[in-house]
């Protein structure tokens, strides 16, 4: 008998496919042949069916589950058909992976589509023997056009831009009806407007989810409340506006706009936790030591006030200044998270610590620099005390109060440990590199070694592609309601509950922890439904990451089409046979430096160095090699950066 597994397939432009599954070492190989009708992303049913002269494991496409998406951006061009030898007019996607032949139905209605990216839907494809049917349903405006790219990045990935007229009209009813609901709240919410409390925030935010405030008791400890915006008590499952916010599931953040998962006038207005404004919150209350250690602890609703806005650097500039509004309480706050930080990394928690960079953007929208983004001490510190309600949420519904396992139905933020086949590459590649690993020949890793490695080469050019190649090891974080904890925090309970405006999870720990709090049981039905949106919250979330790092990728192409002839200083990321990826020292930019650009040498690829020597020169570039190039060329619409070997490099 056949078996049968399922999993998600990646296509390619030259009609291949591709399938990882965990009972498979390397990915199964799917021909042309054999796809059916399978597009990118899609979740199929296949089976084995051996493998090649090459040894890769092939197998078949048996059915078609689940689409992943069924619209589709890009534009219709004239290219060479390789198959026809000929050039010929078709719908060429913004997607890679995009196969088919696409047969559009009504494009005869519109005009002059040249040069215009257009949004297409899947009409109908059963049959691998007929081509798929499409319909244009929007022309998003001229290729190569900021407004026209940023919507592209969303509508390619199958997110969503507008809120639809009657989620807008029942957000505006439910803030007409605020005054009086909030009246009839008081009466049954914990009244904390007496403590003070503040926010601490990127400078242009504009939505505020957390607020904490701080009351010393008679004990010598102190109160430390961390107050979370109340969203899941408007947004009702059933209603349209909560059905939205199942859709999108998160927000999206653009280089130039955040996409919120709901209407502004919930997000920015009535739920966000404005200074001077008295809210609806759910708040998690806790006992604490000047050490930062928890002695007590209480979980629910509640009304609050924000009595200041900080902005991380405005906080900061308090503590490093000795002088300012609530200095004596940031103290005593910001001592509790250096000691709360200093347990977490000692119980193996993993220090990554990434570069980020935001664009310097003109009137137009256009690239015209870029700026790192510094960490400040108050973001981490701000970070501690969230991470300090997701965990002890997550621990109050796990845990009965003798300790032993609840059973009650959750959803968790998991992070599992790295396979090993990831591991022993990723340890292979740093040891080929000349840096020391230790990882057993099974390819397991303890936090703490991944912690060692990341501190030795703290502040050091290579300290990034060190951070991205373990990265890279890990499995990605997700959601669902079996808990196995947490390997990069090193948390045996932990959920998202701190931002419920940005993220569908953590609206659902509301709620079930508010259920749990009354009393109430759930049954095993509702126990599948937090399952399913938990999978979906997981698929969404990778696809807002993807659109937010296209609309990086877009920036990056054009900042360097003004740099063309441009020497600069940057750093090997990677080597390849055909040549070497450079990142910009200044820009963090990354381009191609492909062997033709690379003064007329003849270079042989190392397998066992990693690295590129010319077989004249005798030079050798690996990873981590500093290097002068020279910006070379620039394509927008396939977003490359192109490189040549500056004349003193």
């Amino acid at each position: 008998m056949t078996t049968l597994y399922t999993g998600s397939i990646k296509t390619t432009g030259r009609k291949m496919g591709y399938i990882r599954h965990a009972e498979f070492n390397d990915s199964i190989e799917i021909n042309t042949r054999h796809l059916l009708t399978a597009l990118d992303g899609d979740t199929v049913s296949f089976e084995v069916t051996g493998k090649n002269r090459d040894g890769q494991t092939e197998g078949k496409v048996v059915e078609v589950l689940k689409r992943d998406k069924d619209q589709f951006v890009g534009q219709i061009k004239e290219v060479f058909d390789r198959d026809k030898k000929k050039k010929v007019v078709k719908f060429v996607a913004d997607q890679r992976g995009f196969w088919p032949e696409a047969k559009i139905l009504n494009a005869q209605k519109y005009h002059k589509l040249d040069g215009k990216k257009i949004l297409i839907k899947l009409d109908s494809w059963e049959s691998p023997k007929h081509d798929p049917e499409f319909t244009i349903i929007d022309v998003l405006g001229k290729a190569g056009d900021h407004e026209t790219e940023m919507r592209a990045v969303v509508l390619d990935r199958g997110l969503m831009l507008g809120f639809p007229a009657e989620v807008e009209e029942e957000a505006a009813k439910i803030k007409l009806d605020a005054p009086h609901i909030f009246e009839e709240e008081l009466k049954v919410r914990r009244d904390m407007r007496d403590r003070l409390m503040f926010t601490i925030d990127p400078f242009d935010a504009k939505d505020f989810d957390d607020a904490l405030s701080i009351k010393k008791l008679d004990n010598g400890n102190y109160e430390i409340g961390i107050h979370i915006a109340d969203p899941s008590f408007f947004v009702r499952p059933g209603s349209k506006l909560d059905d939205e916010a199942v859709k999108r599931a998160t927000s999206i953040y653009l280089v130039d706009r955040t996409i919120p998962m709901l209407p502004e006038i919930l997000s920015n207005e009535l739920c966000s936790l404005n200074p001077n404004e008295e809210k609806l919150t759910f708040s998690s209350v806790f006992e604490m030591d000047t050490q930062g250690n928890v002695h007590d602890r209480w979980f629910g609703r509640t009304v609050t006030i924000s009595d200041r806005r900080f902005s991380y650097e405005e906080a900061q500039a308090v503590l490093d200044e000795e002088s300012g509004d609530h200095l004596a309480d940031l103290q005593v706050m910001s001592e509790m998270a250096r000691h709360m930080q200093k347990r977490k990394l000692k119980n193996g928690a993993i220090s990554f610590e990434s570069t980020e960079v935001k664009f310097k953007l003109d009137e137009r929208m256009f690239p015209i620099g870029v700026e790192e983004k510094h960490r400040l001490w108050t973001m981490e510190m701000i970070e501690e005390f969230m991470l300090l309600a997701n965990r002890e949420v997550s621990k109050f519904v796990s845990l009965n109060v003798d300790g032993t396992e609840s059973k009650r139905p959750f959803i968790y933020r998991i992070h599992d440990k790295p396979k090993p086949e990831k591991i022993i590459a990723a340890v292979g590649l740093l040891n080929k590199l000349g840096f020391e690993v230790d990882a057993d020949e099974a390819g397991k890793i303890s936090s703490h070694e991944i912690n060692r490695i990341l501190d030795a080469h703290r502040g050091e050019d290579i300290e990034t592609f060190i951070s991205m190649t373990i990265l890279r090891s890990m499995r990605k974080a997700e959601y669902s309601t079996k808990n196995i904890g947490h390997f990069g925090l090193s948390f045996d309970y932990y959920s998202h509950f701190t931002s419920p405006i940005r993220r569908y999870p953590d609206m659902i720990a509301h709620r079930y922890l508010q259920r749990y709090l009354d009393g109430e049981n759930v049954s095993q039905d509702e126990t599948n439904l937090i399952q399913e949106l938990a999978n979906h919250s997981s698929e969404m979330e990778k696809k807002a990451v993807d659109a937010e790092r296209a609309s990086v990728k877009f920036k990056y192409v054009e900042l360097f089409s003004t740099m063309i002839g441009e020497e600069l200083e940057g750093m090997v990321t990677g080597v390849a046979k055909f040549g070497i990826f450079v990142e910009d020292t200044k820009t963090k930019g990354e381009g191609m430096l492909n062997v033709r650009n690379m003064g007329g040498d003849f270079y042989k690829y190392d397998q066992k160095t990693m690295s590129l020597k010319g077989t004249s020169s005798g030079s050798e570039y690996k990873i981590g090699d500093k290097i002068r190039v020279k910006v070379k060329d620039v394509n927008i619409e396939d977003r490359k950066i192109d490189f040549e070997l500056a004349s003193n490099s």
